[in-house]
């Protein structure tokens, strides 16, 4: 199967296509420059294309689109039962384009054959976070889907977040706890650090917006003053 047949099956394409149409975007062309494949189950993660199309007042969209589709993000707050003193659990890694050492909110992408976004969350802790959760635990950050950017992407993500109360030895416990899908290519730590901490270490917009709305949707102003 070559890679225009590979994209045309795709979910994930034909979704983006229905997106241009609804968009009134006429497309004379895409050609796609790579496309990658999970190893699982071979269904289609991503894809570069190139891309020949006109918008309906006669301009040129951006000739390259990274397709991926939508994502989740989850900001955890781990509650000592003693204190009640809050916790972020921070995903610590490698940053795929540059190397460098990031500290994120537990994501994922959203699969083909995924039921829905609040269940992919549910799932990504427990792969990423070591957490078992059910998706009746999780809420919204924001009330749909944002863009992480304004062009060259598809990608939207959903936010979400979990407060869970623990005892203190515990949160203590998966500090520095190794993470991640081996057959995947991901090698995570997991680091527990308070709120300030953690936005201080967050390298993303997505990180610190998600620590805004959490803490303007529980009204800890006192917190949002010390970030």
């Amino acid at each position: 199967m070559n890679e225009h047949e590979q994209l045309e099956q795709a979910p994930k394409y034909r979704a983006w296509r229905r997106a241009l149409a609804n968009n009134q975007i006429t497309v004379s062309q895409v050609e796609p420059l790579y496309v990658h494949q999970a190893d699982k189950d071979g269904s289609m993660l991503y894809a570069l294309l190139k891309l020949d199309a006109d918008t309906a007042e006669g301009t040129k969209l951006n000739p390259i689109c990274f397709l991926k589709g939508d994502a989740v993000s989850m900001l955890v707050i781990l509650i000592a039962e003693e204190t009640n003193e809050k916790y972020v659990l921070l995903v610590r890694q490698r940053r795929v384009c540059d190397g460098s050492i990031t500290h994120e909110h537990p994501a994922g992408m959203i699969d083909e054959d995924d039921p829905s976004p609040i269940e992919v969350a549910a799932r990504e802790l427990g792969e990423e976070a070591q957490l078992t959760v059910d998706p009746s635990e999780l809420k919204p950050l924001f009330d749909k889907p944002l863009f992480s950017a304004t062009s060259t992407t598809d990608e939207a993500l959903h936010f979400f977040y979990l407060e869970r109360r623990m005892p203190l030895a515990d949160i203590q416990a998966m500090n520095d706890t190794s993470t991640g899908e081996e057959e995947e290519n991901e090698h995570t730590q997991l680091q527990i650090v308070t709120i300030p901490e953690a936005h201080k270490l967050v390298s993303n917009l997505h990180g610190v917006m998600s620590h805004l709305l959490y803490l303007q949707l529980t009204g800890d102003y006192e917190t949002m003053a010390r970030l």
